[in-house]
């Protein structure tokens, strides 16, 4: 158990530093210094000075402004079920099998609960773009007994009251992103949409040569966290090639 945690992790180490690597000729050098970058499946985020992670319960906060000396800061008991947390400026997006929280993180770092959007019994990863939440529902892992396989866009125009605006059936999906008009979904292989209409999304391409479990967008790149490693895709005029990819061998990626 523990070789293969740590063959994962120096594979994920290795997966962002040969990222990394490839983007030397582009403009992808720039970082956003205010928050981190994680995917929809990520128990942890940095948000300015402080680190928020979860666990099954709670959503710890932790003061990172002395790297040297980090401190931790304050428990909030959510409730139960925890399993995600997504940042969107001074937002954090947390899913729960049960549903989706939505915080406000204060001028002091103190998370401050907004809402509660509830759906069935499921794993539930979430992302937004700051106008809607999209969210996966999935019978594919352990503990999501009861569940549906379904996409569901939710409406934030009223963070205090978000409201289902469309649901889309899919196959097993897990990990999502999206950017602007595109959205990025992980069902068995990795599926592209155009979201410009959210009532009536459509499909633009699917990759069927890997199982996907979880995506990161950055700049041009899309680095896809797969059953048999990572992959990096380049994106480019509207197009999707796949550039390189890292097979790894653990059962800490499933």
């Amino acid at each position: 158990m523990k070789n293969n945690l740590l063959k994962y992790m120096l594979s994920v180490g290795l997966f962002f530093f040969w990222s990394a690597c490839s983007y030397e000729d582009s403009d992808f050098g720039s970082s956003n210094a205010d928050s981190g970058t994680g995917g929809s499946m990520a128990r942890f985020t940095i948000v300015g000075d402080h680190l928020f992670t979860v666990d099954h319960e709670n959503l710890n906060v932790f003061d990172i402004s002395s790297v040297e000396d980090p401190e931790f800061a304050r428990e909030s008991h959510v409730g139960f079920g925890v399993e995600t947390i997504f940042p969107l400026g001074n937002k954090l997006f947390l899913g729960t099998s049960s549903g989706m929280y939505i915080y406000n993180i204060n001028d002091n770092g103190v998370p401050e609960k907004l809402s509660f959007y509830e759906h069935v019994i499921a794993c539930d990863p979430v992302v937004s773009d700051g106008n809607y939440a999209y969210v996966t529902l999935s019978t594919g892992r352990s503990g999501c007994w009861r569940s549906i396989n379904e996409l569901q866009i939710i409406d934030l125009q009223d963070l205090r009251n978000p409201k289902l605006l469309r649901g889309y059936s899919m196959e097993n999906p897990r990990g999502l992103a999206v950017r602007n008009d595109t959205l990025w979904v992980c069902d068995n292989g990795l599926k592209v949409f155009d979201i410009s209409e959210k009532e009536n999304i459509q499909q633009l391409y699917q990759f069927n040569d890997l199982v996907a479990y979880d995506i990161i967008l950055d700049e041009d790149r899309a680095l896809v966290i797969g059953e048999s490693g990572f992959v990096q895709y380049k994106l480019e005029n509207g197009t999707i090639k796949k550039l390189s990819e890292i097979n790894v061998e653990s059962e800490q990626l499933k």
